[in-house]
Protein backbone atom coordinates (compact mmCIF):
# COMPACT_ATOMS: atom_id res chain seq x y z
CA UNK A 1 0.00 0.00 0.00
CA UNK A 2 1.77 3.14 -0.88
CA UNK A 3 -0.30 6.62 -1.15
CA UNK A 4 -0.53 8.55 -4.38
CA UNK A 5 1.95 11.29 -4.94
CA UNK A 6 1.35 14.65 -4.25
CA UNK A 7 0.46 17.25 -7.27
CA UNK A 8 2.86 19.95 -5.64
CA UNK A 9 5.35 19.27 -3.24
CA UNK A 10 4.80 19.78 0.71
CA UNK A 11 0.85 18.17 0.45
CA UNK A 12 1.65 14.95 1.36
CA UNK A 13 3.09 13.06 4.27
CA UNK A 14 6.96 12.93 4.96
CA UNK A 15 8.63 9.64 3.49
CA UNK A 16 10.33 7.65 5.75
CA UNK A 17 14.11 9.26 5.32
CA UNK A 18 12.30 12.99 5.22
CA UNK A 19 13.44 15.61 8.01
CA UNK A 20 10.15 16.38 10.39
CA UNK A 21 11.76 19.73 11.42
CA UNK A 22 12.95 21.02 7.98
CA UNK A 23 16.65 21.12 6.87
CA UNK A 24 19.55 22.43 8.79
CA UNK A 25 19.73 25.96 8.71
CA UNK A 26 23.78 26.19 8.03
CA UNK A 27 23.07 23.42 5.55
CA UNK A 28 20.85 25.79 3.48
CA UNK A 29 23.26 28.84 4.23
CA UNK A 30 26.02 26.74 3.00
CA UNK A 31 24.43 25.81 -0.65
CA UNK A 32 22.76 29.01 -0.85
CA UNK A 33 26.14 30.83 -0.58
CA UNK A 34 27.81 27.89 -3.19
CA UNK A 35 25.40 28.83 -5.78
CA UNK A 36 27.00 31.06 -7.21
CA UNK A 37 30.16 29.02 -7.35
CA UNK A 38 28.49 25.95 -9.09
CA UNK A 39 30.43 26.46 -12.55
CA UNK A 40 33.59 25.28 -10.48
CA UNK A 41 35.11 22.15 -8.92
CA UNK A 42 34.52 21.73 -5.42
CA UNK A 43 38.14 22.10 -4.87
CA UNK A 44 38.85 21.20 -1.00
CA UNK A 45 35.53 20.30 -0.63
CA UNK A 46 36.13 16.44 -0.21
CA UNK A 47 38.79 17.56 2.17
CA UNK A 48 37.06 19.75 4.43
CA UNK A 49 33.91 17.21 4.67
CA UNK A 50 36.31 14.24 5.67
CA UNK A 51 38.05 16.37 8.39
CA UNK A 52 34.38 17.62 9.43
CA UNK A 53 32.98 13.59 9.30
CA UNK A 54 36.07 12.66 11.22
CA UNK A 55 35.40 14.73 14.10
CA UNK A 56 31.72 13.76 14.49
CA UNK A 57 32.67 10.57 15.09
CA UNK A 58 35.28 10.55 16.52
CA UNK A 59 37.83 8.85 14.46
CA UNK A 60 41.07 10.35 12.54
CA UNK A 61 40.44 11.77 9.42
CA UNK A 62 42.66 8.57 7.58
CA UNK A 63 39.88 6.38 8.31
CA UNK A 64 37.38 7.75 6.56
CA UNK A 65 36.07 7.78 2.88
CA UNK A 66 33.16 9.93 1.54
CA UNK A 67 30.89 8.41 -0.61
CA UNK A 68 27.95 8.87 -2.82
CA UNK A 69 25.44 7.28 -0.69
CA UNK A 70 25.61 3.31 0.60
CA UNK A 71 25.38 2.27 -2.65
CA UNK A 72 28.50 3.40 -3.57
CA UNK A 73 30.25 2.58 -0.31
CA UNK A 74 28.77 -1.26 -0.77
CA UNK A 75 30.69 -0.85 -4.80
CA UNK A 76 33.99 -0.21 -3.07
CA UNK A 77 33.98 -2.55 -0.56
CA UNK A 78 33.24 -5.32 -2.50
CA UNK A 79 36.40 -4.89 -4.53
CA UNK A 80 37.86 -6.40 -1.06
CA UNK A 81 36.13 -9.87 -1.36
CA UNK A 82 34.89 -12.62 -3.17
CA UNK A 83 31.50 -13.42 -1.93
CA UNK A 84 28.75 -11.16 -0.38
CA UNK A 85 26.50 -12.20 2.47
CA UNK A 86 23.00 -10.30 4.19
CA UNK A 87 19.54 -10.84 6.05
CA UNK A 88 16.76 -11.88 4.76
CA UNK A 89 14.40 -10.06 5.06
CA UNK A 90 16.94 -7.42 4.70
CA UNK A 91 17.83 -4.55 2.84
CA UNK A 92 18.09 -5.51 -0.77
CA UNK A 93 19.98 -2.97 -1.82
CA UNK A 94 23.50 -5.41 -0.51
CA UNK A 95 22.17 -8.56 -2.38
CA UNK A 96 21.56 -5.87 -5.56
CA UNK A 97 24.84 -4.45 -5.51
CA UNK A 98 26.63 -7.66 -4.35
CA UNK A 99 24.89 -9.65 -7.70
CA UNK A 100 25.55 -6.81 -9.88
CA UNK A 101 29.33 -6.68 -9.14
CA UNK A 102 29.62 -10.07 -10.01
CA UNK A 103 29.50 -11.81 -6.70
CA UNK A 104 28.04 -14.51 -5.09
CA UNK A 105 25.31 -13.64 -3.02
CA UNK A 106 24.60 -15.91 0.58
CA UNK A 107 21.50 -14.94 2.37
CA UNK A 108 21.49 -14.89 6.02
CA UNK A 109 17.64 -16.09 7.19
CA UNK A 110 15.81 -14.23 9.97
CA UNK A 111 13.40 -16.22 11.78
CA UNK A 112 9.84 -14.89 12.43
CA UNK A 113 10.70 -12.74 15.29
CA UNK A 114 13.26 -11.02 12.76
CA UNK A 115 16.39 -12.16 14.60
CA UNK A 116 18.70 -14.75 12.91
CA UNK A 117 17.36 -18.28 12.85
CA UNK A 118 20.85 -20.08 13.38
CA UNK A 119 24.38 -19.25 14.45
CA UNK A 120 26.93 -17.85 11.84
CA UNK A 121 26.90 -20.13 8.32
CA UNK A 122 30.54 -22.46 9.08
CA UNK A 123 30.95 -21.51 5.71
CA UNK A 124 32.17 -18.02 5.97
CA UNK A 125 35.72 -17.41 5.85
CA UNK A 126 38.19 -15.99 4.41
CA UNK A 127 36.81 -14.26 1.06
CA UNK A 128 33.22 -12.89 2.77
CA UNK A 129 31.73 -9.50 3.50
CA UNK A 130 28.77 -10.07 5.64
CA UNK A 131 26.79 -6.53 5.12
CA UNK A 132 23.92 -5.79 8.56
CA UNK A 133 22.15 -2.86 9.20
CA UNK A 134 21.96 -1.90 12.49
CA UNK A 135 19.77 -1.22 13.08
CA UNK A 136 18.07 -3.10 10.51
CA UNK A 137 16.14 -1.88 7.10
CA UNK A 138 13.13 -3.00 6.77
CA UNK A 139 12.67 -4.38 10.51
CA UNK A 140 13.91 -1.54 12.34
CA UNK A 141 15.34 -3.68 15.40
CA UNK A 142 19.10 -4.73 16.85
CA UNK A 143 20.55 -8.46 15.99
CA UNK A 144 22.06 -9.57 19.08
CA UNK A 145 25.39 -8.13 19.76
CA UNK A 146 26.70 -11.77 20.59
CA UNK A 147 25.81 -13.15 16.81
CA UNK A 148 27.39 -9.94 15.40
CA UNK A 149 30.48 -11.02 17.05
CA UNK A 150 30.56 -14.27 15.81
CA UNK A 151 29.82 -13.28 12.62
CA UNK A 152 32.75 -10.44 12.89
CA UNK A 153 35.07 -13.50 14.25
CA UNK A 154 34.08 -15.95 10.96
CA UNK A 155 33.79 -13.10 7.95
CA UNK A 156 36.97 -11.73 6.71
CA UNK A 157 34.96 -8.43 6.59
CA UNK A 158 31.99 -7.42 8.08
CA UNK A 159 30.05 -4.31 7.00
CA UNK A 160 27.79 -2.45 9.67
CA UNK A 161 25.50 -0.03 7.83
CA UNK A 162 24.75 2.39 10.72
CA UNK A 163 22.75 4.87 8.42
CA UNK A 164 19.63 4.92 11.45
CA UNK A 165 22.47 4.83 14.07
CA UNK A 166 21.32 8.32 15.48
CA UNK A 167 17.66 6.88 16.55
CA UNK A 168 19.12 3.55 18.29
CA UNK A 169 19.51 2.92 22.08
CA UNK A 170 22.61 1.08 21.21
CA UNK A 171 25.95 2.46 20.89
CA UNK A 172 27.78 2.34 17.40
CA UNK A 173 30.22 -0.87 17.21
CA UNK A 174 32.63 2.19 16.44
CA UNK A 175 32.44 2.39 20.43
CA UNK A 176 32.39 -0.76 20.98
CA UNK A 177 35.77 -1.38 18.79
CA UNK A 178 37.49 0.91 20.95
CA UNK A 179 36.89 -0.28 24.12
CA UNK A 180 37.70 -3.82 22.80
CA UNK A 181 40.93 -2.59 21.68
CA UNK A 182 42.41 -0.30 24.48
CA UNK A 183 46.11 -0.49 22.92
CA UNK A 184 44.59 1.75 20.27
CA UNK A 185 44.58 -1.52 17.78
CA UNK A 186 41.75 -1.20 14.98
CA UNK A 187 39.77 -4.30 13.61
CA UNK A 188 41.14 -4.67 10.04
CA UNK A 189 38.04 -6.67 9.22
CA UNK A 190 35.38 -4.16 10.19
CA UNK A 191 33.85 -1.73 7.78
CA UNK A 192 31.11 0.92 9.22
CA UNK A 193 28.98 2.68 7.02
CA UNK A 194 26.94 5.84 7.90
CA UNK A 195 24.70 8.25 6.02
CA UNK A 196 24.73 11.70 6.50
CA UNK A 197 21.68 12.51 4.52
CA UNK A 198 19.65 10.10 6.62
CA UNK A 199 20.80 10.82 9.67
CA UNK A 200 19.71 14.82 9.07
CA UNK A 201 16.63 13.64 7.17
CA UNK A 202 18.47 15.24 4.12
CA UNK A 203 16.69 13.08 1.28
CA UNK A 204 17.72 15.35 -1.42
CA UNK A 205 21.68 14.67 -1.22
CA UNK A 206 23.39 11.71 -1.35
CA UNK A 207 26.34 11.36 0.94
CA UNK A 208 27.40 9.20 4.24
CA UNK A 209 31.18 7.73 4.76
CA UNK A 210 32.99 4.11 4.73
CA UNK A 211 34.66 4.05 8.18
CA UNK A 212 37.70 1.58 8.17
CA UNK A 213 40.93 0.98 9.20
CA UNK A 214 43.84 3.23 7.65
CA UNK A 215 45.58 0.77 5.68
CA UNK A 216 42.04 -0.51 4.32
CA UNK A 217 40.73 3.04 3.41
CA UNK A 218 43.66 3.93 1.73
CA UNK A 219 43.50 0.45 -0.36
CA UNK A 220 39.92 1.58 -1.02
CA UNK A 221 39.92 5.02 -2.31
CA UNK A 222 41.30 4.50 -5.68
CA UNK A 223 38.38 2.59 -6.18
CA UNK A 224 36.25 5.62 -5.33
CA UNK A 225 35.08 7.45 -8.65
CA UNK A 226 36.78 10.80 -9.19
CA UNK A 227 34.67 13.30 -7.29
CA UNK A 228 31.89 11.02 -6.82
CA UNK A 229 29.98 13.37 -4.75
CA UNK A 230 28.69 16.91 -6.08
CA UNK A 231 29.43 20.48 -4.50
CA UNK A 232 25.81 20.71 -3.35
CA UNK A 233 25.88 17.97 -1.73
CA UNK A 234 29.05 18.49 0.23
CA UNK A 235 27.92 22.20 1.20
CA UNK A 236 24.99 20.78 2.68
CA UNK A 237 26.66 18.09 4.69
CA UNK A 238 29.51 20.74 5.76
CA UNK A 239 26.94 22.98 6.87
CA UNK A 240 24.89 19.93 8.66
CA UNK A 241 28.28 18.94 10.50
CA UNK A 242 29.02 22.79 11.15
CA UNK A 243 25.88 22.54 13.17
CA UNK A 244 25.67 19.03 15.41
CA UNK A 245 22.74 20.94 17.87
CA UNK A 246 20.69 19.99 14.60
CA UNK A 247 21.23 15.95 14.73
CA UNK A 248 20.20 16.51 18.06
CA UNK A 249 17.25 18.38 18.20
CA UNK A 250 16.21 16.14 15.58
CA UNK A 251 16.50 12.82 16.85
CA UNK A 252 14.83 14.35 20.24
CA UNK A 253 11.59 15.03 17.70
CA UNK A 254 12.16 11.16 16.42
CA UNK A 255 12.15 9.74 19.60
CA UNK A 256 9.37 11.38 21.15
CA UNK A 257 7.53 11.41 18.14
CA UNK A 258 7.68 7.44 17.78
CA UNK A 259 6.70 6.72 20.43
CA UNK A 260 3.27 9.13 19.63
CA UNK A 261 3.23 7.36 16.46
CA UNK A 262 2.86 4.16 17.81
CA UNK A 263 0.27 5.23 20.41
CA UNK A 264 -1.68 6.85 17.28
CA UNK A 265 -1.32 3.66 15.43
CA UNK A 266 -2.65 1.12 18.08
CA UNK A 267 -5.39 3.48 19.17
CA UNK A 268 -7.16 3.55 15.99
CA UNK A 269 -7.64 -0.35 16.23
CA UNK A 270 -6.53 -0.94 12.67
CA UNK A 271 -3.79 -2.50 13.03
CA UNK A 272 -3.00 -6.19 14.21
CA UNK A 273 0.68 -5.14 15.49
CA UNK A 274 2.54 -2.24 15.80
CA UNK A 275 6.17 -2.46 16.38
CA UNK A 276 8.04 0.84 17.79
CA UNK A 277 11.15 0.38 15.60
CA UNK A 278 14.96 1.61 16.81
CA UNK A 279 15.07 4.05 13.60
CA UNK A 280 12.92 7.19 12.30
CA UNK A 281 10.09 4.79 10.80
CA UNK A 282 7.93 2.50 12.57
CA UNK A 283 6.14 -0.75 11.31
CA UNK A 284 2.38 -2.09 11.47
CA UNK A 285 0.52 -4.38 10.18
CA UNK A 286 -3.16 -3.28 9.30
CA UNK A 287 -5.74 -6.05 10.07
CA UNK A 288 -6.93 -7.89 6.96
CA UNK A 289 -10.41 -6.05 6.91
CA UNK A 290 -9.03 -2.69 6.75
CA UNK A 291 -5.80 -2.76 4.61
CA UNK A 292 -8.00 -1.78 1.45
CA UNK A 293 -10.23 0.97 3.08
CA UNK A 294 -6.82 2.04 4.59
CA UNK A 295 -5.03 2.31 1.44
CA UNK A 296 -7.96 4.15 -0.35
CA UNK A 297 -8.25 6.95 2.57
CA UNK A 298 -4.81 7.46 2.20
CA UNK A 299 -4.53 8.40 -1.16
CA UNK A 300 -7.53 10.55 -0.84
CA UNK A 301 -5.26 12.29 2.08
CA UNK A 302 -2.54 12.07 0.62
CA UNK A 303 -0.87 9.96 3.54
CA UNK A 304 2.68 7.98 2.39
CA UNK A 305 3.26 4.36 3.67
CA UNK A 306 5.30 2.22 2.61
CA UNK A 307 3.85 -1.74 1.55
CA UNK A 308 7.01 -4.09 3.09
CA UNK A 309 5.57 -6.91 1.36
CA UNK A 310 8.72 -6.10 -1.89
CA UNK A 311 11.13 -6.03 1.04
CA UNK A 312 10.27 -9.53 2.54
CA UNK A 313 7.95 -8.46 4.92
CA UNK A 314 4.14 -9.11 3.33
CA UNK A 315 1.39 -7.50 5.39
CA UNK A 316 3.43 -4.99 6.98
CA UNK A 317 3.16 -1.29 6.69
CA UNK A 318 6.96 1.09 7.34
CA UNK A 319 5.15 4.74 8.18
CA UNK A 320 7.67 7.34 9.08
CA UNK A 321 7.74 9.73 11.86
CA UNK A 322 7.03 12.83 11.18
CA UNK A 323 6.01 16.63 12.35
CA UNK A 324 3.19 16.73 15.35
CA UNK A 325 0.80 18.46 12.07
CA UNK A 326 2.23 15.63 9.41
CA UNK A 327 1.33 13.25 12.23
CA UNK A 328 -1.96 14.68 13.26
CA UNK A 329 -3.16 14.45 9.88
CA UNK A 330 -2.19 10.89 10.54
CA UNK A 331 -4.10 10.37 12.77
CA UNK A 332 -7.33 12.16 11.46
CA UNK A 333 -7.22 9.92 7.95
CA UNK A 334 -7.16 6.71 10.60
CA UNK A 335 -9.64 8.14 12.23
CA UNK A 336 -11.98 8.39 8.81
CA UNK A 337 -11.34 4.81 8.04
CA UNK A 338 -12.70 3.60 11.27
CA UNK A 339 -15.67 5.66 11.17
Amino acid sequence: MVAAHAPADGEALLDWNESPIGPPALAAKRVIDAAGRLHRYPRGLMEEVTELAAAHVGVAPDRILLTAGVDEAVDIALSLVERGWGTRPGFDGYEDRIRANGKRFHPIALGPDWQPASPPDQGLGEGDMVFLAQPGNPTGNLLPAAWIDAVRAKAQYVFIDETYHEFSTRPSVLHAARDEAPDGAVDKGLLVYRSFSKAAGLAGIRLGCLIGESTVIERLEPVRRFMPIDAVSLNAAAGLLEEPEFMVRLTAHVLEARTALCETLRGSGLFAEVRETETNFVLAKPWEWASAPMSRQFDRDLVRVKDCAAVGLAGWLRISVGSWDDQARLGASLGRVAK
